[in-house]
């Protein structure tokens, strides 16, 4: 299965092989491990070239080399039926398409790899950007039934994982349209658990219930709340604006950037609906580390202005 990692990643892949593909990665967490480091490798490829100016004249060199070559003199061959003349020019037109299609890459301005992988990872951020917006739609809805107050982890028991917000949106039937996957990773509908079906597995199927959890919120981190004397407590319209209450995930103990975007940043999606793509993690309120709390822990923040987003199986009261 591994060796579909690479087309997975580059979005090449059919149908019915992405969705193998994805089955896999739920179960077997080693192999997601894999493909987050082939991503990161995929990613690097474009960081490490510098920008140079083509050679002059290479432009009309290379098109002059292709003109010899589609215009050089070929033996005589038999003349084909009605059949394959059909056929041959099929593929003389798609042979025709590419040979157009790179002559004019050649003369609008020299596009470099760098270019084209700046270009690649924009519009990765903006499709990433736009699934928050979806989300945000969604957890509005939410806080405008219930006296502003998002969904929140509780501080134990089945509800004490930061992706417990998905189905908390799915069983009111407000969430529609969104990723748990990060754009840049292809898209992947959440997973159709409930509320009672978490609750149960938990009790019954741990192990299930703790594979399932990191399935939940996918490629995003959720706000982990914070503490108000000995209770756990949630966002609401009134923490406000610039608090950030759902990103890019982090990589669990580690203070830096989400990988979603090779480590160049992450999309922050704040209590006021605004989207932020944000070249370092330190945009909570007051310049606060997004992923960790003030003493430097996945877990709830440590009063209102310590935010903290925790990837999907992450607790606001535990330490993995």
């Amino acid at each position: 299965m591994e060796e579909n990692f690479a087309a997975y990643l580059l979005g090449t892949l059919d149908a019915m092989t992405r969705e193998h593909v994805e089955s896999y990665l739920r179960r077997h967490p080693e192999a997601r491990d894999l493909l987050d480091h082939l991503r990161a490798t995929l990613t690097r490829l474009g960081e490490d070239h510098s920008p140079q100016d083509p050679p002059a004249g290479l432009v009309f060199a290379t098109l002059g080399r292709i003109a010899e070559q589609q215009c050089r003199r070929l033996p005589d061959a038999p003349k084909p039926s009605r059949h394959q003349v059909g056929e041959h020019s099929r593929r003389g037109l798609r042979r025709l398409d590419w040979l157009v299609a790179a002559c004019l890459l050649l003369l609008v301005g020299g596009l470099s790899m760098p270019t084209l992988v700046s270009q690649w990872r924009e519009q990765h951020r903006a499709a990433c950007a736009n699934n928050m917006r979806q989300f945000w739609a969604s957890l509005g809805a939410y806080a405008d039934q219930r006296d502003g107050a998002f969904p929140r982890v509780e501080a134990e028991g089945p509800r004490a994982v930061a992706g417990i917000f998905v189905p908390v949106l799915q069983d009111v039937g407000l969430l529609c349209g969104v990723s748990v996957a990060c754009p840049a990773e292809g898209r992947h509908e959440p997973a159709r658990y409930t509320l009672p079906d978490l609750e149960m597995m938990y009790r019954d199927q741990p192990e299930q219930f703790k594979t399932a959890a990191r399935e939940l919120a996918g490629s995003y981190s959720y706000t982990l709340g914070y503490r108000e004397g000995n209770h756990v407590v949630g966002l609401t319209r009134d923490s406000g604006e610039q608090v950030p209450i759902l990103a890019d995930r982090a990589v669990p103990a580690m203070v830096g950037n989400s990988p979603n975007h090779g480590g160049a940043g992450q999309n922050v999606l704040f209590v006021g609906g605004n989207v932020r793509w944000c070249t370092v993690a330190t945009v909570g309120p007051a310049g606060d580390h997004i992923y960790v709390n003030q003493h430097f822990e996945v877990r709830a923040g440590l009063h209102r202005s310590d935010a903290v987003l925790g990837v999907s199986e992450a607790s606001p009261t535990k330490t993995e």
